[in-house]
């Protein structure tokens, strides 16, 4: 169950990164199934960890001010702002993720 978790979170996520590739309509379908399975993740990771809180009100914040992007496209600093997050919430996977291997290396 947590392994098929871990790889729908990786496909999710990569199909919203790629944006320039896939569309903004795809990387909207993306972004909340992304959104959804982070929760899931959350609940059933059961660990709670800083880090892992972190990064899902980074991925909120992001998605949140992506609604409103599209809402108020007249302000691009909202937009920006949107970018500003999503640069963000990459970051913070990629320590999360190294993390979390480092921990499952040293139990093995």
């Amino acid at each position: 169950m947590k392994k098929t978790l871990g790889i729908l979170l990786l496909v999710s996520f990569l199909a919203t990164v790629s944006v320039p590739f896939t569309g903004v309509i795809v990387h909207k379908l993306a972004s909340a199934i992304f959104l959804l399975l982070s929760l899931v993740h959350i609940f059933t990771a059961r660990r709670k960890s800083k880090l892992g809180l972190l990064l899902l009100a980074l991925v909120i914040a992001a998605f949140a001010s992506g609604v409103l992007g599209m809402i108020l496209y007249d302000y691009p600093a909202v937009l920006g702002l949107h970018k500003l997050l999503s640069m963000g919430s990459v970051f913070v996977l990629g320590l999360h993720s190294a993390l979390f291997f480092r921990r499952k290396r040293e139990r093995d």
